[in-house]
């Protein structure tokens, strides 16, 4: 791998690890609602948009090791827990664009990855720190306040269903825009479609 290619990851990773801090941190300050899926929104488009310039094997997730590292100095407190997060969106990205770097369908499957994990993470390392037991609380506290809506059975269920769909959604849609803003920018640079393989 040349000089090039480091300058590239090194300069979108350092991008992504400065979103995470100013951004990110600025908009966690505010209290605002959603502001973790709309941060792996932006994340997924921009890793599917430097895909469409740098189609390479490897790149999203050499990107998440300088944004992960790039969020290890940040002067908030707890960063691990963002850390990972940062990484495995840009694990999941990189397995979602392997067989797919440009296609629709790649960029759609990686934008609605990262916003799931972005969602759910928190329940996935409840669950690893605290076993089985705290999934079937959550199913407890869901159905009993399914109950007190006086809802019946299943709801619950359907409104879960609801959710993922709508947050991979707006995964898919901000992955999208960075394609497409990829693609533009690979146009206009004159760049090899194949990147050159």
């Amino acid at each position: 791998m040349n000089r090039a290619y480091w300058a590239h990851v090194t300069a979108f990773g350092a991008l992504w690890g400065v979103l995470e801090i100013t951004l990110g941190a600025f908009l966690h300050t505010l209290r605002l609602p959603l502001v973790g899926l709309v941060m792996a929104a932006t994340s997924a488009g921009l890793l599917v948009g430097q895909r469409q310039l740098l189609p390479r094997r490897g790149t999203s997730l050499a990107t998440g090791v300088v944004a992960a590292l790039c969020k290890s100095i940040s002067p908030g407190g707890i960063i691990l827990g963002p850390m990972i997060g940062i990484f495995t969106e840009a694990a999941l990205v990189e397995l979602s664009l392997l067989p797919w770097p440009r296609s629709r369908v790649g960029a759609l499957l990686a934008g609605a990855l990262c916003t799931l994990w972005a969602t759910f993470q928190g329940l996935v390392t409840q669950y690893l720190l605290f076993g089985g037991k705290i999934i079937e609380l959550y199913l407890a506290a869901l159905s009993r306040a399914g109950r007190w809506l006086h809802l019946p059975a299943g709801t619950g269920w359907w409104a879960l269903a609801l959710l993922v769909g709508l947050v991979g959604l707006v995964g898919g849609l901000g992955a999208l825009a960075g394609r497409r803003v990829g693609l533009d920018s690979a146009d206009r640079l004159g760049l090899d479609p194949t990147g050159g393989r």
